[in-house]
């Protein structure tokens, strides 16, 4: 059996999480001096003054002793780098978000030596809204993050409290693992994890200013960045990812201030990133804005968690990493329950009532569409009186809950009372208001698929300044912009994922085509090749190619490679076991009529109604006896759902494969065209609302679209033609359409939420 751990070579070295007492104690000490005192550190907002938590569980939560990491979390972040006026690096990399640690850790598992800039060490790692990680399509990227030794899905594992399989209704192509975590626990691990890397270095500094070779020429190659407090760092290759950081403004009712971002629970707020943006203006970048937002944060001791309903974790939860299948996740002995309740039409009311309160920003479509303010889903569906609303408490040892479902910076007052009109919110306190953020963002239009930017060698982009949402976009983009940088210090090849390969390849795919005109997010149906896309074979579809380009270690990609060949032993096994299917008929539930007595193989069978592998095997393992070996746990998921796809996985290659041979782009829209769902009922609001406002000549044009799907084009290449298309090209179609699938997600929660 291949070590589940990573050989202890100069560019990597396994520590656990640390410090979290040290941490915990440090900032109560902190709250209270400051609470007395009367002084708050930082700039000024509208926002309460920080709120003092003691270090006991919430309501729902047995009392046990806190979770305590074995060592402290030091970062390397030495006194030489705050006062030398220029240091360097192979690779500099902006920002300590989910993408800044994704790009740093593979610019430095590549071999690069690399320097994270960020504001502040302390904030490395925050979850800054949702504290979750996954989801559907969401959970997907998470898996391939950590095919590609990305670090994500290890953190979660980590640091997570409640686990869930999202979307098990439906095949297992579009499963979607979701994880909350608790919030320190996971800063606490992603610190960790990054002092662990010996190439690389925490820089305390905020960048006003990126250094050019010749900022004349129109094709200017980076060489690095000049900081606030005059210090250059000076590389060939920066990696930028200031997240809602880069001219930055917070919204609470009508106050408006510059700010990337509170501090969590606290009234002191990160400075922006002006200086950067008018650097970035510069170059010529077509730029917009975007804004998101985070609801407020709530006290559990005020809830009435009695009359709420409970939905607990998965037990036993399926970790992200495929390096812990053995061992599971850390905290699955603490698992916690969340819970759900719903507004209503007093709450609805509220909202219309209060809608002149909102600043213009929250009232725009600037917004990320699939995690919509309150007062967005109240306007967009008027007839529903109803949205879920789940309370997901940020961790162990504390009385803080995130309400998944509640955003919008309507004034503190007005915030409480939408709060108090839901079932068991009736006496609830808030802790923070929830605010709005816009931010600048640049047309992803301008990047290769490697993310570096076509007209500066040597900059590259990753993250929410790309036009996405979410924290699993950005750590993909991330995971891509560090390796690349570092890849291309080092003079080597780039690393480049297709749509066919993962859906990273997807995302970057659409960004780097189609741009963003909203906050983008990954849904399973923009993937033309989802049944091959799952999140149970990431490692198998990527870690070989990450561990070619240097990205992955040698023992995990033995790991892999020990899977890849249970998985084919166990397929083999399973084609080459053949009986007269009425015998299978009789020994296992077929879930369909026997019309003949041909001979089938195991494999056929699995691929059956809802055949399970347990029974199939079962059967084989009576026939063969001492012979027949049972297929490993870690390969089972990959083994069940291979069998079952893998007639339709070969005719989705066909059908898109057809497609792309017959070049339909040139097809015309008719001029009287309708956009409604009553002509396009397989489309979804977002692809109808689009299509209808562009109105594009030819499918081409709506290929270009951003949010118009594969399987989209198909239905309406379909619907244009009608009677037009012969019998076989419309069985042709409609078989790519049922094998490309419907255009409908499900994820529970509005936006992030958490599916029953």
């Amino acid at each position: 059996m291949v070590s589940l751990s990573h050989p202890p070579t100069p560019a990597r070295r396994f520590l656990r999480p640390q410090g979290l007492r040290v941490y915990i104690i440090a900032s109560l000490v902190l709250s209270a001096i400051c609470s007395f005192t009367g002084y708050t550190k930082g700039l000024s907002s509208p926002l309460k003054s920080p709120v003092k938590t003691s270090p006991s569980c919430l309501h729902p939560l047995p009392k046990t002793k806190p979770i305590r990491a074995s060592r402290s979390t030091r970062l390397k972040s030495s006194a030489s780098d705050k006062t030398e006026r220029s240091i360097s690096a192979d690779v500099i990399v902006v920002g300590g978000g989910h993408a800044g640690c994704e790009a740093a850790t593979a610019a430095a598992r590549v071999g690069a030596d690399t320097i994270l800039l960020t504001q502040r060490a302390d904030t490395i790692g925050e979850m800054s809204c949702n504290p979750s990680i996954g989801g559907i399509g969401k959970g997907h990227i998470v898996k391939e993050i950590d095919a590609l030794d990305g670090v994500m899905g290890r953190m979660i594992d980590e640091a997570g409290i409640h686990f869930r399989m999202l979307n098990m209704r439906k095949g297992p192509a579009v499963h979607g693992p979701r994880a909350q975590a608790d919030r320190d626990l996971y800063k606490s691990a992603m610190q960790s994890e990054i002092s662990a890397y010996d190439s690389l270095r925490v820089v305390e500094g905020s960048a006003f200013d990126l250094i050019f070779d010749d900022p004349d020429a129109p094709s200017p190659k980076v060489m690095g960045i000049l900081t606030e407090d005059g210090r250059k760092i000076l590389s060939p290759n920066v990696v930028i990812t200031t997240g809602t950081f880069l001219r930055g403004k917070c919204y609470l009712g009508k106050e408006v201030y510059s700010a990337g971002r509170h501090l969590r629970d606290s009234a002191e707020v990160e400075p922006p990133s002006v200086g950067l943006a008018k650097s970035l203006e510069k170059l010529q970048f077509k730029m917009g804005r975007l804004k998101t937002g985070t609801p407020p944060r709530i006290d559990g001791r005020t809830i009435n968690w009695d009359i709420l309903e409970p939905q607990a974790s998965d037990k036993p939860p399926q970790p992200f990493s495929f390096l812990n299948h053995a061992k599971g996740v850390a905290i699955k002995d603490r698992l916690i329950d969340c819970y759900r309740t719903d507004t209503n039409i007093e709450t609805h009311k509220i909202v219309k009532e209060n809608e002149d309160s909102l600043p213009g920003v929250a009232r725009g479509d600037a917004g990320p569409r699939y995690c919509p303010s309150l007062y967005k889903k109240v306007e967009r569906f008027p007839d529903r009186h109803k949205h879920p609303v789940w309370l997901e408490p940020e961790g162990l040892n504390t009385h803080v809950v995130y309400p998944n479902g509640l955003s919008g910076p309507f004034p503190e007052e007005i915030q409480l009372k939408i709060l108090r009109s839901i079932a068991g919110l009736e006496n609830v306190d808030i802790i923070r208001p929830g605010y709005d953020v816009e931010y600048d963002y640049i047309d992803p239009r301008a990047l290769s698929h490697t993310l570096e930017v076509k007209t500066v060698p040597g900059l590259f982009l990753a993250g929410q300044i790309c036009g996405t949402t979410g924290y699993e976009e950005a750590g993909a983009q991330g995971i891509i912009a560090g390796s690349n940088a570092g890849l291309k210090a080092l003079g080597k090849e780039a690393l480049i994922l297709t749509r066919e390969e993962g859906y990273i390849g997807v995302l970057i795919d659409d960004l780097v085509t189609k741009g963003a005109d909203e906050p983008y997010r990954m849904f399973t149906s923009r993937a033309e090749h989802r049944l091959s896309l799952r999140a149970d074979n990431a490692d198998l579809r990527l870690t070989g190619k990450g561990f070619r380009s240097g990205l992955v270690s040698e023992g995990r990609f033995e790991l892999a490679k020990e899977r890849e060949r249970a998985v084919s032993d166990s397929l083999g096994r399973l084609r080459s076991f053949r009986m007269p299917i009425s015998k299978w008929a009789s020994r296992v539930e077929l879930g369909q009529k026997v019309q003949h007595n041909q001979a089938k193989s195991g494999l056929d069978i699995m691929a059956m109604g809802d055949t399970k592998l347990d029974d199939v095997e079962s059967i084989m393992q009576q026939d063969l006896s001492d012979s027949f070996e049972v297929t490993p746990n870690f390969a089972r998921n990959t083994v069940s759902a291979e069998s079952k796809y893998s007639h339709l996985i070969e005719r989705q290659k066909r059908e898109v494969d057809a497609w792309e041979e017959r070049q339909l782009g040139w097809v015309k829209f008719p001029p009287t065209m309708k956009y409604t769902h009553e002509d396009l009922p397989t489309l979804s609001n977002e692809e109808i609302e689009k299509l209808a406002k562009i109105r594009p000549a030819t499918l081409g044009d709506a290929a270009k679209i951003q949010g118009i799907t594969p399987a989209s084009l198909l239905n309406l290449y379909r619907h244009i033609t009608g009677r037009g298309v012969s019998r076989a090209d419309t069985a042709k179609m409609e078989s790519a359409v049922a094998v490309l699938g419907s255009r409908v997600d499900v994820d529970g929660g509005p936006g992030t939420g958490i599916s029953k």
